[in-house]
Protein backbone atom coordinates (compact mmCIF):
# COMPACT_ATOMS: atom_id res chain seq x y z
CA UNK A 1 0.00 0.00 0.00
CA UNK A 2 1.30 3.44 -0.87
CA UNK A 3 1.32 6.47 1.34
CA UNK A 4 2.00 10.17 1.54
CA UNK A 5 5.50 11.27 2.48
CA UNK A 6 6.14 14.72 3.88
CA UNK A 7 9.74 15.83 4.36
CA UNK A 8 10.80 19.08 5.95
CA UNK A 9 13.80 20.20 3.95
CA UNK A 10 15.95 22.52 6.06
CA UNK A 11 17.43 24.21 2.98
CA UNK A 12 17.50 27.74 4.34
CA UNK A 13 17.82 27.32 8.09
CA UNK A 14 19.53 25.24 10.74
CA UNK A 15 16.76 24.78 13.35
CA UNK A 16 17.72 24.63 17.00
CA UNK A 17 15.98 24.49 20.37
CA UNK A 18 16.71 27.37 22.75
CA UNK A 19 14.03 27.00 25.41
CA UNK A 20 12.04 24.30 27.19
CA UNK A 21 8.83 24.22 29.19
CA UNK A 22 7.23 21.09 30.62
CA UNK A 23 4.25 20.31 32.82
CA UNK A 24 4.07 16.55 33.32
CA UNK A 25 2.75 14.02 35.84
CA UNK A 26 6.28 13.41 37.13
CA UNK A 27 7.51 16.98 37.24
CA UNK A 28 6.88 20.62 36.43
CA UNK A 29 9.86 22.32 34.85
CA UNK A 30 12.66 20.67 32.86
CA UNK A 31 14.98 19.94 35.78
CA UNK A 32 12.30 18.26 37.87
CA UNK A 33 11.12 16.32 34.80
CA UNK A 34 14.64 15.13 33.93
CA UNK A 35 15.41 14.12 37.50
CA UNK A 36 12.19 12.08 37.75
CA UNK A 37 13.00 10.36 34.44
CA UNK A 38 16.48 9.40 35.57
CA UNK A 39 15.12 8.00 38.84
CA UNK A 40 12.40 6.06 37.04
CA UNK A 41 9.65 7.77 39.01
CA UNK A 42 6.26 6.13 38.44
CA UNK A 43 3.72 8.92 38.15
CA UNK A 44 0.63 6.75 37.74
CA UNK A 45 -1.98 6.39 40.48
CA UNK A 46 -5.66 6.61 41.29
CA UNK A 47 -7.39 9.44 39.44
CA UNK A 48 -8.78 12.16 41.68
CA UNK A 49 -9.71 14.89 39.18
CA UNK A 50 -12.98 13.13 38.29
CA UNK A 51 -15.07 10.20 39.52
CA UNK A 52 -13.99 6.81 38.19
CA UNK A 53 -16.37 4.83 40.41
CA UNK A 54 -18.38 3.49 37.48
CA UNK A 55 -15.32 1.92 35.83
CA UNK A 56 -13.32 -1.17 36.73
CA UNK A 57 -10.14 0.85 36.11
CA UNK A 58 -9.29 3.98 38.09
CA UNK A 59 -5.65 4.67 37.28
CA UNK A 60 -4.13 7.50 35.27
CA UNK A 61 -1.02 9.65 35.00
CA UNK A 62 -2.55 12.75 36.51
CA UNK A 63 -0.72 16.02 37.23
CA UNK A 64 -1.34 16.31 40.95
CA UNK A 65 -1.33 19.33 43.25
CA UNK A 66 -1.24 21.64 40.24
CA UNK A 67 -1.95 25.27 41.06
CA UNK A 68 -1.61 27.55 38.05
CA UNK A 69 -1.70 30.65 40.25
CA UNK A 70 1.71 29.73 41.64
CA UNK A 71 3.20 30.17 38.17
CA UNK A 72 0.90 32.69 36.46
CA UNK A 73 -0.54 34.79 39.27
CA UNK A 74 -4.27 35.03 40.12
CA UNK A 75 -5.54 37.16 37.26
CA UNK A 76 -7.21 35.93 34.07
CA UNK A 77 -7.45 32.24 34.96
CA UNK A 78 -11.05 31.90 36.09
CA UNK A 79 -12.61 30.38 32.98
CA UNK A 80 -9.61 28.42 31.70
CA UNK A 81 -9.62 24.62 31.61
CA UNK A 82 -6.72 22.38 32.66
CA UNK A 83 -5.29 22.07 29.15
CA UNK A 84 -5.04 25.84 28.74
CA UNK A 85 -3.49 26.21 32.19
CA UNK A 86 -0.94 23.46 31.55
CA UNK A 87 0.02 25.07 28.26
CA UNK A 88 0.27 28.58 29.70
CA UNK A 89 2.61 27.40 32.45
CA UNK A 90 4.75 25.46 29.95
CA UNK A 91 4.84 28.43 27.57
CA UNK A 92 5.91 30.79 30.36
CA UNK A 93 8.76 28.43 31.22
CA UNK A 94 9.89 28.20 27.59
CA UNK A 95 9.69 31.97 27.10
CA UNK A 96 11.85 32.56 30.17
CA UNK A 97 14.23 29.69 29.37
CA UNK A 98 14.85 31.04 25.86
CA UNK A 99 15.32 34.60 27.15
CA UNK A 100 12.55 35.75 24.83
CA UNK A 101 11.36 39.33 25.28
CA UNK A 102 8.03 39.98 23.60
CA UNK A 103 8.00 43.67 22.69
CA UNK A 104 6.27 45.82 20.10
CA UNK A 105 9.35 45.37 17.94
CA UNK A 106 9.47 41.56 18.15
CA UNK A 107 5.89 40.36 18.69
CA UNK A 108 4.94 40.06 15.02
CA UNK A 109 7.88 37.73 14.36
CA UNK A 110 7.12 35.28 17.16
CA UNK A 111 4.65 32.43 16.68
CA UNK A 112 2.87 29.67 18.57
CA UNK A 113 2.05 26.26 17.09
CA UNK A 114 0.25 23.76 19.31
CA UNK A 115 -0.47 20.10 18.79
CA UNK A 116 -3.62 18.99 20.61
CA UNK A 117 -6.43 16.50 20.11
CA UNK A 118 -8.60 16.33 23.22
CA UNK A 119 -8.03 19.68 24.95
CA UNK A 120 -11.47 21.02 24.05
CA UNK A 121 -13.43 18.00 25.31
CA UNK A 122 -14.02 19.30 28.82
CA UNK A 123 -15.25 22.79 27.79
CA UNK A 124 -17.67 21.26 25.28
CA UNK A 125 -19.13 18.87 27.86
CA UNK A 126 -19.39 21.55 30.54
CA UNK A 127 -20.99 24.09 28.21
CA UNK A 128 -23.52 21.56 26.93
CA UNK A 129 -24.29 20.47 30.50
CA UNK A 130 -25.05 24.05 31.49
CA UNK A 131 -27.26 24.56 28.44
CA UNK A 132 -29.29 21.46 29.33
CA UNK A 133 -29.44 22.42 33.01
CA UNK A 134 -30.13 26.17 32.82
CA UNK A 135 -31.67 26.41 29.37
CA UNK A 136 -30.24 28.04 26.29
CA UNK A 137 -31.24 31.54 27.39
CA UNK A 138 -29.56 31.35 30.79
CA UNK A 139 -26.40 29.36 30.13
CA UNK A 140 -23.22 31.29 30.83
CA UNK A 141 -21.24 32.13 27.69
CA UNK A 142 -17.94 32.11 29.59
CA UNK A 143 -17.07 28.51 28.63
CA UNK A 144 -18.01 28.80 24.97
CA UNK A 145 -14.72 30.32 23.68
CA UNK A 146 -12.83 27.29 25.01
CA UNK A 147 -14.95 24.77 23.09
CA UNK A 148 -12.89 25.23 19.90
CA UNK A 149 -9.77 23.13 19.46
CA UNK A 150 -7.46 26.13 18.95
CA UNK A 151 -8.47 27.77 22.24
CA UNK A 152 -5.44 26.68 24.27
CA UNK A 153 -2.97 27.85 21.63
CA UNK A 154 -4.79 31.17 21.31
CA UNK A 155 -4.64 31.67 25.07
CA UNK A 156 -0.83 31.55 24.92
CA UNK A 157 -0.67 34.32 22.34
CA UNK A 158 -3.22 36.41 24.21
CA UNK A 159 -1.55 35.96 27.61
CA UNK A 160 1.97 36.77 26.41
CA UNK A 161 1.06 39.31 23.69
CA UNK A 162 2.45 37.18 20.86
CA UNK A 163 0.99 38.58 17.65
CA UNK A 164 2.72 36.43 15.05
CA UNK A 165 1.34 33.24 13.56
CA UNK A 166 -0.81 30.97 15.71
CA UNK A 167 -1.78 27.49 14.54
CA UNK A 168 -3.20 24.29 15.97
CA UNK A 169 -2.33 20.82 14.68
CA UNK A 170 -4.48 17.81 15.49
CA UNK A 171 -3.18 14.42 14.33
CA UNK A 172 -3.61 12.40 17.51
CA UNK A 173 -0.46 10.77 18.88
CA UNK A 174 1.83 12.61 16.46
CA UNK A 175 0.43 16.11 17.05
CA UNK A 176 3.45 17.27 19.05
CA UNK A 177 6.01 16.37 16.38
CA UNK A 178 3.67 17.72 13.70
CA UNK A 179 3.62 21.05 15.57
CA UNK A 180 7.42 20.98 15.64
CA UNK A 181 7.52 20.29 11.91
CA UNK A 182 5.07 23.09 11.18
CA UNK A 183 7.07 25.51 13.33
CA UNK A 184 10.27 24.81 11.40
CA UNK A 185 8.38 25.14 8.13
CA UNK A 186 7.08 28.57 9.20
CA UNK A 187 10.59 29.79 10.05
CA UNK A 188 11.96 28.34 6.83
CA UNK A 189 9.28 30.19 4.84
CA UNK A 190 10.03 33.46 6.57
CA UNK A 191 6.70 33.63 8.39
CA UNK A 192 8.35 33.82 11.81
CA UNK A 193 11.78 34.23 13.36
CA UNK A 194 10.98 32.25 16.48
CA UNK A 195 8.17 29.77 17.20
CA UNK A 196 7.02 28.08 20.37
CA UNK A 197 6.16 24.54 19.32
CA UNK A 198 3.91 22.86 21.85
CA UNK A 199 1.76 19.87 22.65
CA UNK A 200 -1.00 19.56 25.24
CA UNK A 201 -3.83 17.27 26.29
CA UNK A 202 -5.57 16.77 29.61
CA UNK A 203 -7.14 13.80 31.33
CA UNK A 204 -10.92 14.22 31.46
CA UNK A 205 -13.91 12.05 32.23
CA UNK A 206 -15.07 12.05 28.60
CA UNK A 207 -11.65 10.96 27.33
CA UNK A 208 -11.40 8.24 29.98
CA UNK A 209 -14.92 7.05 29.21
CA UNK A 210 -14.20 6.86 25.48
CA UNK A 211 -11.02 4.80 25.79
CA UNK A 212 -12.60 2.58 28.43
CA UNK A 213 -15.54 1.96 26.10
CA UNK A 214 -13.12 1.03 23.31
CA UNK A 215 -11.36 -1.40 25.65
CA UNK A 216 -8.08 0.35 24.82
CA UNK A 217 -6.80 0.81 28.35
CA UNK A 218 -4.55 -1.03 30.77
CA UNK A 219 -6.43 -2.93 33.45
CA UNK A 220 -9.44 -4.01 31.41
CA UNK A 221 -7.89 -7.25 30.17
CA UNK A 222 -4.90 -7.55 32.46
CA UNK A 223 -2.84 -5.76 35.09
CA UNK A 224 -3.51 -2.01 35.45
CA UNK A 225 0.09 -1.20 34.61
CA UNK A 226 2.11 0.70 32.03
CA UNK A 227 4.79 -1.80 31.00
CA UNK A 228 6.02 -1.22 27.42
CA UNK A 229 7.72 -4.17 25.69
CA UNK A 230 6.67 -6.48 28.55
CA UNK A 231 4.56 -9.54 27.73
CA UNK A 232 2.00 -8.47 30.36
CA UNK A 233 1.12 -5.27 28.52
CA UNK A 234 -2.58 -4.91 27.76
CA UNK A 235 -3.14 -1.29 26.83
CA UNK A 236 -1.97 2.22 27.68
CA UNK A 237 -2.52 4.11 30.91
CA UNK A 238 -3.97 7.52 30.03
CA UNK A 239 -2.06 10.64 31.03
CA UNK A 240 -1.92 14.41 30.64
CA UNK A 241 0.83 16.95 30.04
CA UNK A 242 2.07 19.99 28.20
CA UNK A 243 5.45 20.44 26.55
CA UNK A 244 6.80 23.57 24.85
CA UNK A 245 9.97 24.14 22.80
CA UNK A 246 11.38 27.43 21.54
CA UNK A 247 12.52 26.94 17.94
CA UNK A 248 14.67 29.30 15.89
CA UNK A 249 17.46 29.34 13.33
CA UNK A 250 20.96 28.74 14.71
CA UNK A 251 22.19 32.06 13.29
CA UNK A 252 19.39 33.93 15.04
CA UNK A 253 20.10 32.17 18.32
CA UNK A 254 23.81 32.98 18.15
CA UNK A 255 23.01 36.59 17.27
CA UNK A 256 20.81 36.80 20.38
CA UNK A 257 23.56 35.19 22.44
CA UNK A 258 21.30 32.52 23.94
CA UNK A 259 22.38 28.96 24.74
CA UNK A 260 21.41 26.28 22.21
CA UNK A 261 20.14 23.15 23.95
CA UNK A 262 19.87 20.89 20.88
CA UNK A 263 20.00 20.92 17.11
CA UNK A 264 17.12 19.46 15.09
CA UNK A 265 18.60 17.39 12.28
CA UNK A 266 15.33 16.22 10.75
CA UNK A 267 11.58 15.93 11.27
CA UNK A 268 9.52 13.80 8.92
CA UNK A 269 6.04 12.36 8.66
CA UNK A 270 4.36 9.67 6.65
CA UNK A 271 0.65 8.99 6.34
CA UNK A 272 -0.03 5.36 5.48
CA UNK A 273 -3.84 5.58 5.47
CA UNK A 274 -4.29 2.01 6.64
CA UNK A 275 -7.59 1.89 8.57
CA UNK A 276 -9.46 4.07 11.03
CA UNK A 277 -8.36 3.18 14.55
CA UNK A 278 -5.78 0.64 13.35
CA UNK A 279 -2.01 0.58 12.96
CA UNK A 280 -0.49 -0.77 9.77
CA UNK A 281 0.46 -4.35 10.79
CA UNK A 282 3.92 -4.10 9.25
CA UNK A 283 4.61 -0.55 10.45
CA UNK A 284 4.78 0.87 6.92
CA UNK A 285 4.27 4.44 8.09
CA UNK A 286 6.73 4.60 10.97
CA UNK A 287 9.31 2.66 8.97
CA UNK A 288 9.17 5.21 6.16
CA UNK A 289 9.15 8.15 8.58
CA UNK A 290 12.33 6.89 10.29
CA UNK A 291 14.11 6.19 7.00
CA UNK A 292 13.23 9.64 5.66
CA UNK A 293 14.40 11.24 8.91
CA UNK A 294 17.76 9.50 8.54
CA UNK A 295 17.98 10.74 4.94
CA UNK A 296 17.00 14.26 5.95
CA UNK A 297 19.60 14.31 8.72
CA UNK A 298 22.17 12.84 6.32
CA UNK A 299 23.22 10.20 8.82
CA UNK A 300 23.39 6.41 8.88
CA UNK A 301 21.49 4.11 11.25
CA UNK A 302 24.74 3.35 13.07
CA UNK A 303 25.07 7.04 14.01
CA UNK A 304 22.05 6.82 16.35
CA UNK A 305 23.06 6.59 20.02
CA UNK A 306 19.61 6.38 21.60
CA UNK A 307 15.99 5.86 20.53
CA UNK A 308 13.14 7.42 22.49
CA UNK A 309 10.34 5.02 21.67
CA UNK A 310 6.64 5.82 21.59
CA UNK A 311 5.79 2.32 22.90
CA UNK A 312 2.79 2.79 25.19
CA UNK A 313 2.18 -0.70 26.60
CA UNK A 314 -0.32 -1.75 23.95
CA UNK A 315 0.14 -5.14 22.34
CA UNK A 316 0.21 -4.04 18.73
CA UNK A 317 2.10 -0.74 18.87
CA UNK A 318 5.04 -2.02 20.94
CA UNK A 319 5.40 -5.16 18.83
CA UNK A 320 5.19 -3.27 15.52
CA UNK A 321 7.73 -0.65 16.57
CA UNK A 322 10.14 -3.34 17.76
CA UNK A 323 9.89 -5.12 14.40
CA UNK A 324 10.46 -1.89 12.47
CA UNK A 325 13.50 -0.96 14.54
CA UNK A 326 15.00 -4.43 14.02
CA UNK A 327 14.38 -4.14 10.29
CA UNK A 328 16.03 -0.70 9.98
CA UNK A 329 18.92 -1.12 12.41
CA UNK A 330 19.57 -4.82 11.92
CA UNK A 331 21.70 -6.66 14.45
CA UNK A 332 22.98 -3.37 15.86
CA UNK A 333 19.59 -2.73 17.50
CA UNK A 334 20.75 -5.04 20.30
CA UNK A 335 23.35 -2.39 21.21
CA UNK A 336 21.16 0.72 20.91
CA UNK A 337 19.22 1.71 24.03
CA UNK A 338 15.50 1.99 23.21
CA UNK A 339 13.41 3.20 26.13
CA UNK A 340 9.86 4.42 26.63
CA UNK A 341 9.14 7.24 29.07
CA UNK A 342 5.46 6.29 28.79
CA UNK A 343 6.21 3.54 31.27
CA UNK A 344 6.46 6.36 33.83
CA UNK A 345 4.00 9.01 32.62
CA UNK A 346 1.48 7.02 30.57
CA UNK A 347 0.09 7.90 27.15
CA UNK A 348 -0.26 11.69 27.04
CA UNK A 349 -1.26 11.70 23.35
CA UNK A 350 -0.57 15.04 21.64
CA UNK A 351 2.31 16.25 23.83
CA UNK A 352 4.01 12.84 23.92
CA UNK A 353 6.42 13.57 21.05
CA UNK A 354 7.45 16.91 22.55
CA UNK A 355 8.01 15.24 25.93
CA UNK A 356 10.20 12.61 24.24
CA UNK A 357 12.26 15.38 22.65
CA UNK A 358 12.69 17.05 26.04
CA UNK A 359 13.64 13.69 27.55
CA UNK A 360 16.29 13.19 24.86
CA UNK A 361 17.79 16.61 25.61
CA UNK A 362 18.06 15.58 29.25
CA UNK A 363 19.80 12.36 28.20
CA UNK A 364 22.25 14.36 26.09
CA UNK A 365 22.96 16.88 28.85
CA UNK A 366 23.38 14.38 31.67
CA UNK A 367 24.61 11.30 29.76
CA UNK A 368 21.83 9.33 31.42
CA UNK A 369 19.23 7.40 29.42
CA UNK A 370 15.84 7.10 31.15
CA UNK A 371 14.62 3.56 31.80
CA UNK A 372 11.59 1.60 30.74
CA UNK A 373 10.21 0.77 34.15
CA UNK A 374 7.83 -2.07 35.15
CA UNK A 375 9.73 -4.44 32.89
CA UNK A 376 9.46 -7.95 34.31
CA UNK A 377 8.38 -10.54 31.72
CA UNK A 378 10.23 -10.30 28.37
CA UNK A 379 8.33 -10.59 25.12
CA UNK A 380 10.32 -12.51 22.45
CA UNK A 381 8.86 -10.20 19.79
CA UNK A 382 10.23 -7.14 21.61
CA UNK A 383 13.76 -8.43 22.17
CA UNK A 384 15.54 -5.07 22.21
CA UNK A 385 17.56 -3.24 24.85
CA UNK A 386 14.66 -1.34 26.46
CA UNK A 387 16.84 -0.07 29.34
CA UNK A 388 14.85 -2.16 31.82
CA UNK A 389 13.95 -0.58 35.17
CA UNK A 390 17.15 1.37 35.75
CA UNK A 391 18.64 4.38 33.97
CA UNK A 392 21.73 3.74 31.86
CA UNK A 393 24.88 5.86 31.77
CA UNK A 394 25.82 6.65 28.20
CA UNK A 395 27.01 9.62 26.16
CA UNK A 396 24.31 10.56 23.66
CA UNK A 397 25.20 12.71 20.67
CA UNK A 398 22.39 11.81 18.27
CA UNK A 399 18.93 10.58 19.27
CA UNK A 400 15.87 9.40 17.38
CA UNK A 401 12.30 10.10 18.53
CA UNK A 402 9.43 8.00 17.15
CA UNK A 403 5.73 8.80 17.22
CA UNK A 404 2.82 6.91 15.71
CA UNK A 405 -0.51 5.34 16.56
CA UNK A 406 -3.88 4.25 15.20
CA UNK A 407 -5.17 6.34 12.31
CA UNK A 408 -2.26 6.42 9.88
CA UNK A 409 -0.13 9.30 11.17
CA UNK A 410 3.57 8.60 11.72
CA UNK A 411 6.40 10.97 12.64
CA UNK A 412 10.09 10.80 13.46
CA UNK A 413 12.59 13.36 14.69
CA UNK A 414 16.38 13.27 14.92
CA UNK A 415 18.17 15.47 17.44
CA UNK A 416 21.86 16.28 17.87
CA UNK A 417 23.54 17.44 21.04
CA UNK A 418 24.39 21.14 20.95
Amino acid sequence: MGGFIFIMAFSNINPVITGIGVVAPNGIGKDEFWKAQELGKYAIGKISSFDTGKFNVNLGAQIRNFNAKEYLGPRGLRNLDRSALFLLVGAKQAIEDSDTEVTDATTDNIGVVTGTTFSHFWPIIEFDREVFKEGIDFASPALFPSTVINAASSMVSIRFNIQGLNATISTGYTSGLEALNYSIDAINAGNAERVFAAGVDSLTFSLFFGFHKLGYMAGIKGEPLSCPFDSRRNGPVLGEAAGVLCIEDMKAAKKRGVPIVARIRGVTRYFDGYRIGKIHPHGLGISNAIKKALDEADILPEDIDYISSCANSSQDLDRIESAVLKEIFGKRIKNIPVSSIKSMIGETFSPSGILQVISCIGAMNHSIIPPTINYKEPDPECDIDCVPNKAQKKDVRIALVTSFGPGGYNSACILEKA
